[in-house]
C-alpha cells in the first residue's frame, strides 16, 4: 500500500493521541514517578487509620482528689489509681475493689502524677513537677519506683535529657513480656518509650500520633491505647471537647484506630484494660477549662468536668 508523507505523519499523531487519551495504552501503563531509590509518593503514603465510636458509663468515685492515673491490679482485685497534687506533698495510690472500695494505700513520692503503673510489686509513678506551683529549678520529674510499704526504691530520669531533668510524663504502662518492661509517655520526646525497669535501658520507642491532647496509655497485648482529645476552637470547657483513644501496634508504633467518643461521655485522664475490658478515670482538672464551682462537691479539691473523679467502663460501639 502506497502512503504519502502527509499521510503517514497525520496518522502517527492519531495515534500518539490515542495513545495518550484517558483510557488508553499509554494512560494504563505510566506509573508514577519515583527516585533514585525507587519510592514513590504513592507507596509511602499511610493510609488514615479508621475512626471508631465509644460511649462510657461511670461506675463509682474515687477518694476525694485529683485521680488522674489508673491501671488494672495484676491480680484482678480491681484498679490502682493515683492522685494528682500541685504542692509538692506527698500523693498517694489506692488499690480499689470494682465497687470503689479502698483495698490498698501506697503513699508515694512522686510530684504532680501524671501517669502509673504497677508491676514487679511496685508501683510506678511518673512526674510532671514543672506543672506544681512554684517549681523548683530543675523541676522534679522523672519517674518513681515505691514498694507496697511506702518506700522510694529509685527516682530516674526519662532518658535523653539532662541528668536531672528529662522531662514530664504524662503516661505510664507495664508490660510482662522480657521481664517486665515500662512503657512512659515523654513529653520531651513526644514520643512512648520502653524502658527496662531493672538497667533503666530504653530498648524500643516510637513518635505519639500528632494530635491535639495526649495523656495516659496502657499496653493491651499486642497493642496499646493512648488517651487523646480535640477541643473546639468555637466552644470551650467541656461541651466543646471529645475525649477519645489511639490504638498503636505495639511493635511498630503504627497508630492503628482512632476512637472518639460520642456527645455526653466521660472526659479522660487515664485508660486500664481489665479482662479485656477498657476503663477511664477522669481527674477532673482539664486544662484551660475554668473551675466555676458547677461540678465541685464537698471533701474535693476544685472540678471542672461533670465526671470528674469517676472510674468508668468504656465500650466501643
Amino acid at each position: 500500500m502506497n502512503i504519502d508523507k502527509r499521510s503517514f505523519l497525520g496518522a502517527a499523531v492519531g495515534i500518539g493521541a490515542a495513545l495518550a487519551a484517558p483510557g488508553g495504552a499509554q494512560a494504563q501503563s505510566k506509573a508514577p514517578p519515583v527516585d533514585d531509590l525507587g519510592r514513590n509518593a504513592d507507596n509511602m503514603r499511610e493510609k488514615p487509620a479508621p475512626r471508631r465510636k465509644a460511649r462510657t458509663t461511670k461506675l463509682f468515685l474515687t477518694p476525694p482528689s485529683w485521680p488522674n492515673a489508673i491501671t488494672a491490679d495484676p491480680d484482678g482485685r480491681g484498679f490502682w489509681v493515683q492522685q494528682q497534687k500541685h504542692d509538692s506533698t506527698p500523693e498517694t495510690a489506692w488499690l480499689l475493689d470494682m465497687k470503689g472500695k479502698v483495698l490498698k494505700s501506697v503513699v508515694t513520692a512522686c510530684v504532680d502524677c501524671s501517669g502509673m503503673a504497677v508491676g514487679n510489686g511496685f508501683v510506678w509513678s511518673g512526674a510532671n513537677g514543672a506543672s506544681v506551683h512554684n517549681p523548683t529549678n530543675p523541676p522534679v520529674e522523672g519517674v518513681f519506683q515505691t514498694d507496697m510499704n511506702g518506700k522510694t526504691v529509685s527516682h530516674r530520669q526519662i532518658p535523653f535529657g539532662p541528668k536531672d531533668n528529662g522531662g514530664s510524663c504524662h503516661g505510664m504502662a507495664w508490660e510482662d513480656a522480657d521481664g517486665g518492661r515500662l512503657w512512659i509517655q515523654a513529653n520531651r520526646l513526644e514520643s512512648l518509650v520502653r524502658m527496662n525497669p531493672v538497667t533503666w535501658e530504653c530498648d524500643f520507642m516510637f513518635p505519639a500520633a500528632r494530635v491535639d491532647r495526649l495523656h495516659g496509655i496502657e499496653v493491651d497485648g499486642g497493642f496499646i491505647w493512648q488517651v487523646y482529645g480535640t477541643q473546639s476552637k468555637d466552644v470551650p470547657g467541656y461541651a466543646g471537647y471529645t475525649p477519645g483513644l489511639i490504638k498503636y501496634d505495639i511493635k511498630t508504633g503504627r497508630p492503628l484506630e482512632f476512637v472518639d467518643f460520642v456527645p455526653g461521655s466521660c472526659d479522660m485522664h487515664d485508660v486500664a484494660v481489665l479482662n479485656g475490658q477498657l476503663y477511664g478515670v477522669d481527674a477532673g482538672e482539664h486544662p484551660g477549662w475554668p473551675i466555676t464551682g458547677e461540678y465541685n462537691r464537698p471533701g474535693w479539691p476544685g472540678l471542672n468536668s461533670p465526671s470528674a473523679g469517676w472510674v468508668f467502663r468504656i465500650d466501643i460501639v
